[in-house]
């Protein structure tokens, strides 16, 4: 895998341009789509290396100088004119190829001589000078002298147009007119039908069963193959620099991949369908070059079946089906009091009366936590600042001129601070119930810094089993199918929805409404997780809605989802710094399915993605390897960075004995350590948090819920106090409101 990611970024550099490198499972020869930009490689056995770096050389070639589009008005043509292109582009794109990089000589002639000494042109027992012209040239641009072809004077002018091509055009008229002198040949040396068949056997044995292989090499037109490195094999094959040898290969493997090719637009490599196996055009004359057939059948021999990769894409997910809006979830609560509204009231004054609660508490943290962040970002502008002379004098020091040189104006540079935005993530799953309630508070608590320190910010929770109030079936809450998606991406059930809950964008009015109706569903929790752990019986007014009941964990689907809302929410607040926040006890069901093409045999939409599956990202063209058993939530987060540049920060409140925490932190840690276990409980007793190194998160805090609200407690001193017991009520306080302190300082570096 190192070596195959070495030699994608290999390509690339050499492509000098971010194109996307596969390795695939199902592609039979080397192929270059020169609309989608993506180089597929085969997985090849007993192949050495110098022939795989030809192979890739050749498909940089392609990606260098093919034009786009332009392999489309070649298949359009249909018949077998496509091959004679493929056969002349290769020839001028990889001369091209190595010299631009004279490194590439000796790979294409030690690569070529091994994929001939392995018969993969199916020369061996056969003289190659029998050959028809077109084939004579593929193997003489390919292999150089050592192929031992021979050309007579008449045909030394075709040997040189081809040495000198220049453009795609020159290439196409030097095919049209190959293609016509080698249907002339034909017809002249078999004049009648008895002749033609008697051919079609030769060539059926003679090239080594080539005549079996589609001639529509998919490698074709994506990946071009051919060129020494002056352009002449026979003086590459001496200086062993080019030979004229080319990755053809790559041409053949555009052949295996054509049905990839072609179903995403691609150019090369799709084979036309017009185009005949045998080397046969429409009307059934055999002319065309079967020495390219017989490589692309060799290649195919040589394809590792054992060990197979499948590639999953990131999705362009439909946030518009997705988010459902603050005033649906406002519908759902209103229409929760209304139905379970008991005789004191409908929950709606016991919210207003917490959050009033909740706010004046908190107030003196959320200060603190402004001041903290603006001054980090005062310190990181003043790191910005320069101070330089204007070159104007300073009239003030110009009587000190005669021992100081500094006698002029000075000016200072303050570069624009960096401009802030916060995208919260709640988990909305029932292994979060016995938390929920604190754990809405910390995301009040964000919310309520984020409207103090002027920075814009949105509130998701993400759920699989939301449902509408008015499908009397709950539907929605079940999967029924798949959004949208394309080929290879990975397959979002329909059911997950991100609920919007707060957002910067409200007015201070409608702020405080949604504030007020968070409270109303923290309530909710804050009973029902009393109820579940049978603690002291507390009554409460207000009650979950039917359709935000909790459900299931789709972690790593609004991860995917953060790929498209991210750059959304940058771009429609301005912002630069994004800092992307995930409230949850981790645990996300892993991503196996990937969307695929119906086919007569298969109509299904989805299948599964495989065990050994990598990732592509389209946007940053990088690939990344999956863990069979791994953290999927951790790589995803890994690639949300990559591609967006935010900041990933994760929050888990803990209510639980220790045993249960170490459950939960192993579901967002594969591997955590005991010396690393022990060390957070240990922080969690003396600090009330602790931080944790959890895959694809920057900073994941762990907090002790039950100490969360030690540090918002006032003093509290009567009459009846003794000294002793008001010294350790101010003790306390003091300690708590220094720990929560401590917190929110740490938190606040990281978020500046």
């Amino acid at each position: 895998m190192e070596n195959r990611n070495a030699k994608s970024l290999l390509a690339k550099l050499m492509a000098a341009e971010d194109i996307n490198v596969e390795y695939s499972e199902s592609a039979s020869t080397a192929a270059f789509d020169t609309e989608g930009r993506t180089l597929i490689m085969p997985l090849l056995k007993d192949v050495s290396t110098m022939a795989t770096d030809l192979f890739l050389g050749h498909e940089v070639g392609h990606a260098l100088y093919t034009p786009q589009g332009r392999i489309k008005d070649i298949l359009a043509e249909g018949g077998m004119f496509k091959q004679f292109v493929n056969i002349t582009e290769d020839a001028r794109i990889e001369k091209m190829i190595q010299k631009k990089f004279p490194g590439l000589r000796r790979c294409f002639y030690d690569g070529y001589t091994e994929l001939m000494d392995k018969d993969f042109f199916g020369t061996v027992g056969t003289d190659v000078n029998s050959y028809n012209l077109i084939d004579r040239l593929n193997l003489h641009f390919k292999a150089g002298i050592r192929a031992g072809v021979e050309f007579s004077a008449d045909e030394q002018i075709y040997v040189d147009r081809m040495d000198n091509l220049k453009t795609f055009d020159d290439a196409v008229v030097l095919a049209r007119d190959l293609y016509d002198h080698c249907k002339e040949e034909s017809e002249n040396n078999n004049p009648d039908e008895s002749e033609t068949e008697e051919t079609t056997d030769d060539g059926e044995g003679d090239t080594g069963d080539t005549g079996e292989m589609s001639s529509d090499n998919p490698m074709d037109f994506d990946d071009a193959d051919s060129s020494d490195d002056n352009g002449d094999s026979s003086e590459g094959s001496e200086s062993g620099d080019n030979d004229g040898e080319s990755d053809n290969k790559s041409d053949d493997a555009e052949s295996s991949g054509s049905d990839v090719e072609e179903s995403s637009g691609n150019t090369g490599g799709e084979h036309s369908n017009a185009s005949t196996a045998g080397g046969k055009d429409p009307e059934g004359e055999e002319f065309g070059p079967i020495t390219q057939e017989a490589f692309d059948k060799s290649v195919k021999d040589v394809i590792d079946s054992d060990h197979t990769i499948s590639y999953g894409r990131i999705p362009s997910l439909p946030l518009k089906d997705m988010i459902i809006p603050i005033e649906t979830i406002h519908q759902h609560i209103d229409k929760a009091r209304k139905d379970y509204g008991g005789a004191d009231g409908d929950g709606l004054p016991e919210a207003t009366k917490e959050y009033k609660k909740f706010s004046t508490e908190q107030r003196s943290l959320i200060s603190y936590l402004v001041k903290e962040f603006e001054m980090r970002k005062s310190a990181a502008e003043h790191k910005r600042t320069s101070v330089g002379t204007t070159g104007i004098l300073n009239p003030n020091k110009l009587h000190a001129y005669k021992f100081s040189d500094d006698i002029f104006l000075r000016n200072t540079v303050v570069a624009d601070g960096k401009s802030h935005g916060f995208v919260m993530y709640l988990d909305w799953s029932g292994s979060m119930s016995h938390c929920m309630s604190k754990t809405i508070d910390q995301l009040m608590l964000l919310a309520l810094f984020c409207k103090k320190a002027n920075i814009p910010f949105d509130c998701f929770a993400f759920s699989n089993f939301y449902s509408d109030w008015d499908d009397p079936d709950k539907k929605s809450r079940y999967h029924n199918g798949y959004y949208a998606g394309n080929p290879k991406e990975f397959a979002v059930k329909d059911n997950i929805k991100l609920l919007h809950l707060i957002s910067s964008q409200l007015s201070s009015k409608k702020f405080t409404k949604a504030m007020v109706y968070m409270t109303y569903l923290r309530q909710a929790f804050k009973y029902r997780a009393i109820t579940y752990n049978r603690y002291d019986y507390e009554v409460s007014t207000c009650n979950v809605p039917d359709g935000l009941q909790l459900g299931g964990t789709p972690l790593n689907e609004a991860v995917l989802s953060a790929f498209e809302v991210v750059p959304m929410f940058r771009k429609k607040y301005n912002v630069e710094i994004v800092n992307t926040v995930f409230l949850t006890d981790g645990a996300g069901s892993p991503l196996r399915k990937v969307h695929r093409t119906p086919t007569e045999d298969n109509p299904s939409t989805v299948d599964h993605a495989g065990n050994n599956v990598h990732i592509t990202d389209m946007v940053t063209k990088k690939n990344y390897k999956m863990d069979r058993f791994g953290n999927d939530t951790g790589l995803l987060l890994e690639i949300l960075r990559d591609r967006t540049d935010c900041r990933v920060t994760g929050f888990f409140i803990n209510t639980e004995r220790k045993n249960n925490l170490i459950q939960n932190l192993r579901c967002m840690k594969q591997g955590l350590a005991f010396e690393e276990q022990e060390q957070l409980w240990e922080s969690l007793k003396k600090e009330g948090f602790g931080c944790i190194e959890s895959e694809g998160y920057q900073e994941f805090y762990v907090i002790d819920g039950k100490k969360m609200e030690s540090g918002t407690e006032e003093l509290v001193i009567n009459e009846g106090m003794t000294k002793t017991k008001m010294k350790s009520a101010f003790i306390k306080n003091r300690k708590g409101k220094f720990l929560s302190k401590k917190m929110l300082s740490q938190f606040a570096e990281f978020i500046s």
